[in-house]
């Protein structure tokens, strides 16, 4: 069976099947496009050497096929399996879709993930055990984590937000948290009538705002925004995404 390698089981307070936004995207796409699939946790000391890009997701397919980046697993994972969410999508739609997941993942990732999770100390200091999955993080395993934030840290500023004070990061992601729920509006599925894959992304990092253990204002923008609180419930109970956080717990 297909496997896709995962950081760790979250576990209490959260609501998502990986601390990683693009693991649970990947995770959600494969349960969304029903293929067949197991998780493994990853060795972190071994995640230079197993993983193409030394970071994850990555996948290893029956035949032992390795796909690393999510946007690569899923784009495999059309042509391996069919495209069964946007195989009747006009190329409109496909463009849009486009313009979607390039915000998705290099905009409001950065502004709603990044920046809450890996430089604001407080919240750091939350997610320390969740990294690891250690109720009680080591003092030789806090020093590498450390390493890990200084790194991630500088890839912020190399992406341009890092370089803006919090205030300004999370002003622009209120502007794309109210551009997601100004394009959704009423609709049950973030393209329309039909779940497409870009409702893998959405919801997962949707997710990965809303109902996690940090303290940030996007958080309560996306909590008090009824369509975004509506759509990922929706998506949750037709996909089941809900039983994988339950396993992942």
């Amino acid at each position: 069976m297909l496997k896709i390698f995962v950081y760790n089981t979250p576990g209490t307070g959260w609501d998502v099947p990986c601390v990683s936004p693009y693991v649970s995207k990947t995770v959600y796409y494969l349960k969304m496009a029903g293929i067949p699939f197991e998780t493994e946790r990853q060795d972190l000391m071994k995640l230079a050497e197993d993983a193409p890009y030394a970071k994850l997701p990555y996948i290893v397919d029956t035949d032992g096929t390795k796909v690393a980046d999510s946007t690569e697993i899923i784009k495999y994972l059309k042509g391996a399996y069919g495209d069964s969410l946007d195989a009747d999508a006009d190329a409109r739609e496909l463009a849009d879709m486009h313009a979607w997941n390039r915000m998705l993942d290099e905009h409001l990732y950065w502004a709603a993930v990044i920046e809450p999770r890996w430089d604001d100390d407080a919240n750091f200091d939350i997610y320390r055990p969740f990294l690891v999955g250690m109720d009680e993080v080591p003092d030789e395993v806090n020093a590498i984590l450390d390493q890990f934030r200084t790194a991630i840290q500088d890839e912020h500023v190399g992406q341009g937000l890092g370089r803006m004070a919090a205030d300004a990061v999370y002003e622009r992601a209120r502007q794309d948290i109210e551009a997601i729920s100004n394009f959704l509006g009423d609709r049950p599925f973030f393209m329309g009538d039909k779940p497409r894959s870009i409702d893998a992304n959405m919801t997962s990092l949707l997710k990965h705002i809303m109902y996690v253990p940090f303290k940030f204002p996007t958080k309560d923008l996306a909590l008090g925004t009824k369509n975004l609180v509506d759509y990922t419930h929706r998506v949750d109970s037709q996909f089941g995404l809900n039983e994988l956080s339950k396993k992942a717990a």
